[in-house]
């Protein structure tokens, strides 16, 4: 009976879509962490005998791993979460306050590291998750009460609750990370309504602090990044070199590309850095060419529109907070990593949902798609058909 009405008020565009994209995940992972195909490849032994399906085989068990999260979260009525939100909120802060005790990996202090079983859990991504709920709950409460969210005290609370994690984060040093807390923060804001003066007093403000933080807060790696993104011709062997090497690879690929696990590829011969998982765009459309990329882009900005449909569809305020606060999430990481792919955003190493290599981001973006699923199931129905109030 459970599973008749899931199946029955399941959003199959929802999962068609995420599926699509791990599938092309896992293919595009295959493809360039492959040897180089040379052409003189004659029989299917030869072909198999490229493939590094190290990377493949990781990135399934991290599929299922966040299919499990996703299946949990499902079957939780999202109305549970609202008492017990607070403890998983408090417990990420604390872990990302225990990471500065751990060492450091590629200069962040950001993971924990399992070496036995050659693993690790980045917080910081786990926690967007709490976050989310957390502000939906803070920003449901104050819009069921007035109708839009207008207490300058629970803005308050709720930029708090967003900037505390959000400042952790930025000190590790993640600024790519940091960006999409601040992403989401503003879009839930502007969800719930929020008046055009407290808008026009944060614009404000980031027209005088951004000047303020580059001379004053910034380090010096970082003022280099946002000068080596203007001009990546400053640092091209240094600060430069990513963005260089990924455009490269994304114009070799012209209209249709150059194929999958065919030969002369640059993401093969590792001229693009992080390959896997930051860059993984760049040998996606170095593969499959412009409209290979359109394709992607195109994905993501139906499951985005989608996710929009299910917030207005909410059968209350948290829910349409939940579905947008997850919406944002994914906005920024597509917007942030493509942008950075092609030169339009500075490098800042975040990954590209549900295709790049990562088994914390994968876990967060399939709880996340559960939460939006969630919300999705406990819409009210069309009259004659009853609500799916529980699973």
């Amino acid at each position: 009976m459970v599973f008749r009405r899931f199946f029955r008020y399941i959003d199959i565009i929802t999962v068609l879509i995420v599926l699509a994209l791990v599938g092309m995940g896992l293919v595009s992972i295959a493809n360039v962490m492959a040897s180089p195909f040379d052409g003189s490849e004659s029989s299917l032994a030869d072909f198999t005998s490229r493939l590094n399906l190290q990377y493949v085989e990781k990135q399934a068990v991290n599929f299922l791993v966040g299919l499990a999260g996703f299946l949990i979260v499902l079957v939780i009525d999202y109305e549970y979460l609202k008492p017990v939100i607070k403890y998983f909120y408090f417990a990420n802060v604390f872990l990302l306050l225990v990471l500065f005790l751990v060492d450091k990996t590629r200069g962040i202090s950001g993971w924990f590291v399992f070496e036995a079983i050659d693993r690790a859990i980045q917080p910081a991504e786990i926690c967007k998750i709490s976050v989310i709920v957390m502000l939906s709950k803070i920003i449901s409460e104050d819009m069921d009460n007035e109708g839009h969210l207008r207490s300058a005290k629970s803005i308050g609370t709720a930029i708090l609750y967003c900037l505390v994690p959000a400042v952790l984060i930025y000190l590790q040093p993640d600024f790519g990370t940091m960006f999409v807390y601040i992403v989401v923060l503003c879009v839930m804001l502007f969800t719930a309504k929020i008046a055009w003066g407290y808008i026009i007093a944060a614009v404000s403000a980031m027209l005088v602090g951004f000047p303020i933080a580059y001379f004053t807060i910034l380090s010096d790696e970082q003022i280099n990044r946002i000068q080596v993104f203007l001009d990546p011709s400053k640092d091209p062997m240094g600060a430069g070199y990513n963005v260089i090497q990924s455009k490269i690879s994304i114009g070799s690929g012209q209209l249709s590309g150059k194929g999958f696990f065919s030969s002369g590829t640059l993401a093969q011969l590792k001229f693009v850095p992080e390959r896997h998982t930051d860059f993984i765009f760049s040998g996606i459309v170095e593969g499959l060419g412009f409209i290979g990329g359109t394709i992607i882009i195109v994905l993501y900005f139906l499951l985005m529109f989608r996710w929009i449909w299910v917030a207005i569809k909410a059968k209350d305020n948290f829910g349409t907070c939940i579905v947008s606060g997850v919406t944002a999430m994914l906005m920024a990481h597509v917007f942030e990593n493509i942008g950075m792919t092609i030169g339009l955003m500075p490098v800042t190493g975040i990954p590209l949902p549900f295709i790049s290599y990562g088994g914390s981001n994968l876990l967060t973006s399939m709880i996340g798609v559960g939460l939006v699923m969630n919300v999705w199931l406990r819409r009210p129905q069309k009259k004659g058909q009853g609500q799916l109030s529980r699973l």
